[in-house]
Parts: structure tokens; sequence; C-alpha cells
């Protein structure tokens, strides 16, 4: 609530997926304005994209192709979140756990 507390100090930022990485370069931008010490990024997941700005994180667990991934804390509308595993879903799934529009 308060990035100010941050000033002077050693910042990791943990992050479950770096799709293009455009929102992580707004966020470091930001932590980099109160002026910590230092600051890394750890992602469990860096998409490989064209869409990419070429934002690569500190620390990389896995990089995967450009597809929609849910399972261990990933979700699609809410749906999948709880698996113990990553998996993609594929047009079906999508169109099944869709939310209907009017």
């Amino acid at each position: 609530d308060n990035l100010h507390n941050l000033r002077g100090k050693n910042v990791l930022v943990v992050e479950d997926i770096i799709d293009t990485g455009r929102t992580m370069q707004q966020l470091l931008i930001l932590l980099d304005s109160v002026q910590p010490k230092c600051v890394k990024v750890a992602s469990l997941l860096v998409k490989r994209t064209n869409n990419s700005v070429g934002y690569i994180p500190d620390y990389v667990g896995f990089e995967v192709p450009d597809v929609f991934l849910v399972g261990y804390a990933l979700d699609f509308n809410e749906y999948f979140r709880d698996l113990g595993h990553i998996c993609v879903i594929n047009e079906l799934g999508k169109k099944k756990y869709s939310i209907a529009t009017k």
C-alpha cells in the first residue's frame, strides 16, 4: 500500500507468468521511482510470443509456447486454478468454460 517503504531495500518480484512483458516493464518503472536498492524478478513461466517486448526476468522456471495455460493458480474464467499441474486449454475447453455474453 505504500511503495515508499521499499526505498533502499532489496526487492524480489515473484510472478506466475510473463506474457508480453509490458506489465512487468511498467511495474519496474513504478518500483524504480521509489529507489529500492535492487530489484530482481522471478517468474515460473515466460511465454515465447511474437507480442513480447523482449523483457526477460532475472530468474525463469520454464519457457513455454504462446498458448493459453491453466492450472497451478493459472485460471480460465476462474476455472482450473486449483489443478496441481499446468496444461493447455484447447478451443473446445475455452468454449465450454467461456462466460456467456448477451
